[in-house]
């Protein structure tokens, strides 16, 4: 079954859809640009079909990150939050968070 991941802040979407593809995953994407104080609902429809959430850091305000966070922990999501901008990386942390969630 083809894994989901949501992944929120920066703006190469069509890069992080491709480097998911190549990894056989889906990539649900959002630039993380809360308006006025967040999109928890907008935030709540992509964290629903993810299969992990993964966070830029450098990409991602604090408002967002916190919505994000709260989101994940009611719906009982894994979130990553990753040091950077790179694609591959936050695709890759994600995937092995996921591996070892099946794995314990």
């Amino acid at each position: 079954m083809k894994k989901t991941i949501a992944v929120f802040g920066g703006s190469q979407e069509v890069t992080y859809k491709k480097v998911g593809a190549k990894f056989g995953c889906d990539v649900l994407f959002h630039n993380g640009k809360s308006r006025n104080g967040g999109n928890k609902k907008e935030f709540r429809n992509i964290i629903k079909k993810a299969d992990c959430v993964v966070v830029l850091l450098g990409a991602c305000g604090h408002v967002s990150m916190d919505v994000v966070k709260e989101v994940s922990k009611k719906l009982g999501k894994e979130v990553v939050y990753h040091n950077g901008f790179g694609a591959s990386g936050a695709i890759q942390a994600c995937i092995e968070k996921m591996n070892v969630g099946v794995a314990a």
